[in-house]
């Protein structure tokens, strides 16, 4: 009875008033529903009607919903089959409320969640979503791309192994509008670096004044650079006419530096030709910095000389002023100069003056001057000469690499002189480094026995260079270059004990008391002559033939790696058996260590060019010696 009375009420509502009310007299709107109890004793609400999202797909087929039902409202308890997300059921992918909107032919869902997301799915198709203008953001976990769980450490964990994460791409000028960019900003810039292109970073951590970095060591593989401003060059040094150049360097700004490497390069003067400015390979700063080129030649006269440079990409042209060089002396007196220290010694590094007096100076400046000589280089300051009397002070560095008698030239202005300085042989650890097949070893420069003072590798041997000659095994030398040639009374043609030179191995070499090489070096094994000879190159100097007054001839033998040398005189030898000088000027002959038999030895020999390391011969021969470094 209730619930005809119910419906007579609301017909009657609707036909008087156009409006219902449900446990209301007076509705509000053409619907209105009061709880019947609001204690919670009874169920209240309004059940709409319940579809499945397929239902609702069905329905499009038949025209179901149009403008007739704009406004419609259904509750979708299951989302739609994702093959059956299209049309009006595009976005009915969840349960809930859904109404229909006839102008867009779309059912939407009601209402908003405190989630997006409350189950897994599959995107169908492609989304766009309009941000307005509004910020999205996600807290309070991670988010991976192309990986279901992201690892614990990343906030953004993305994996492929077929694409790659692109960083948003502009131009330098749009990076450089970024407002207030926050540090360890990246972005990809497209015209960076001559349009290269290069990731950038903002290491800044001012917002305010932003620093923009590359991270480009593939992409940019040699330097790059915005603008070289040789306006802006300065030099520091002088540079005369006629003077070799020492000393001068030219600065050279640039800007927009990349960090990447750069070439070396020597670029020729014109205008005033004879120089270069030597540019050494490196890299450049991020962003501003200086190339260094230094000034190198001898300047063909006075006035400017120009060098077109072109470093990084760019290009431009620097000057520097060539003056006249008026300094001048009356005379230099080289036979007073003096070193000091004053001992110069094979092998062992110097560092010291050479004072060179001088008379008549006309009090002009002159600039510095550099020159290298034996491996010490002699540098003259720049000055201003005294008006008269005074001394030119070199300032001398470096290691003598031979033990000679020094021949250096002293020139300035219209005056030269040379000044004569003997380099010492040292037995505790000079001589001369030689290639060796698994690295170096010290030779003593000179024969055993020879006059240390002379040049080791000169032009031309002369007989101080030859030496004692030794019996093998034996302590004391049997003759020497002046003996003479004839046979020598009361020769020993006993033989020599094994081991008399070597007491440990062929690989191990091992001194004995009666070697007869100074402290710090012994007679070299036949395995040293070996491996020094096959990693050599070899040539020779002077007349080969057989005549006892001929010291000119020797064997040169040379290291490849750093040019060092070996002279070995043809010293010839003294006959086993009587003494008598025999093949002096034809050949030479020098002992190893190593025993052959017990009454030979092995020695290297040489006759003119040839060398022949399988040579021995009885012990009782005088041959030459030549030490090689313990």
């Amino acid at each position: 009875m209730k619930k005809i009375n119910l419906l007579f009420c609301m017909c009657f509502g609707a036909i008087s008033y156009s409006q219902v009310g449900v446990n209301t007299s007076s509705p509000h709107a053409t619907l209105d529903v009061k709880a019947k109890n609001i204690d919670g004793s009874s169920s209240e609400g309004i059940i709409v009607p319940k579809l499945t999202g397929d239902a609702l797909f069905s329905a499009i087929a038949g025209n179901k919903y149009g403008m007739d039902q704009d406004g419609a409202v259904v509750y979708v308890t299951e989302a739609a089959s994702p093959t059956n997300q299209t049309g009006q059921t595009t976005l009915v992918n969840d349960f809930g409320f859904y109404y229909f909107n006839g102008a867009h032919d779309q059912w939407f869902k009601l209402g908003s969640a405190s989630t997006i997301y409350r189950t897994d799915g599959t995107l169908t198709g492609p989304r766009h979503m309009s941000m307005g203008g509004n910020n999205l953001g996600f807290t309070g976990g991670r988010i991976g791309m192309g990986v279901v769980s992201p690892d614990p450490s990343a906030i953004l964990d993305l994996s492929s192994t077929s694409d790659g994460f692109l960083t948003p791409r502009m131009t330098k000028a749009q990076m450089n509008a970024i407002f207030h960019p926050a540090q360890g900003l990246e972005i990809y810039c497209t015209d960076c670096f001559g349009n290269l292109g290069c990731k950038m970073i903002n290491d800044s951590p001012d917002p305010q004044s932003p620093n923009w970095g590359s991270m480009c060591s593939t992409n940019v593989p040699t330097g790059n650079i915005e603008d070289l401003l040789c306006s802006g060059a300065s030099t520091t040094g002088a540079i005369h006419s006629g003077i070799s150049v020492s000393g001068v360097n030219v600065s050279v700004p640039y800007t927009g530096g990349n960090g990447g490497t750069y070439s070396s390069g020597a670029f020729n003067s014109t205008g005033i030709t004879g120089l270069t400015a030597n540019l050494s390979g490196g890299s450049f700063f991020m962003g501003s910095g200086n190339l260094v080129f230094n000034i190198t030649g001898t300047p063909a006269g006075a006035g400017t000389a120009s060098f077109a440079v072109s470093v990084g990409g760019k290009s431009c042209t620097f000057t520097v002023d060539v003056d006249n060089f008026t300094a001048n002396v009356v005379s230099l007196d080289c036979s007073s100069a003096a070193f000091s220290p004053a001992s110069l010694i094979q092998g062992e590094a110097y560092t010291g003056t050479l004072t060179v007096p001088y008379t008549g100076g006309n009090g002009d400046s002159y600039p510095q001057m550099s020159f290298i000589q034996n491996g010490l280089t002699f540098t003259l300051p720049a000055e201003n000469l005294l008006s008269g009397n005074g001394n030119l002070v070199y300032n001398v560095t470096g290691t003598p690499t031979s033990a000679i008698t020094m021949n250096i030239p002293i020139s300035f202005g219209s005056q030269s002189c040379t000044v004569n300085k003997v380099v010492s042989s040292s037995g505790s650890g000079g001589g001369t480094t030689m290639c060796m097949g698994d690295g170096t070893k010290l030779w003593a420069s000179h024969n055993l026995g020879a006059d240390t003072t002379l040049d080791p590798n000169p032009s031309v041997v002369t007989k101080g260079h030859h030496g004692y000659y030794f019996q093998w095994g034996r302590f004391d030398h049997v003759a020497d270059a002046d003996t003479p040639a004839g046979a020598i009374s009361g020769w020993n043609y006993v033989n020599a004990s094994n081991g008399a030179w070597n007491s440990g191995t062929e690989a191990s070499p091992v001194k004995t008391a009666i070697d007869p090489c100074p402290s710090g070096y012994r007679v070299p094994t036949r395995a040293e002559w070996t491996a020094l000879i096959n990693n050599s190159t070899r040539n020779t100097i002077g007349t080969f033939s057989n005549s006892a007054t001929n010291f000119s001839a020797a064997l040169v033998i040379i290291c490849p790696s750093n040019g060092n040398k070996l002279t070995l005189p043809a010293s010839g030898n003294r006959y086993h058996t009587t003494g008598a000088l025999s093949s002096r000027g034809l050949g030479g002959n020098y002992w190893s260590s190593t025993e052959y038999s017990s009454t030979t030895a092995y020695d290297l020999t040489f006759i003119s060019g040839s060398v022949y390391l399988a040579s021995y011969n009885y012990r009782t021969f005088g041959f030459s010696v030549r030490c090689i470094a313990e």
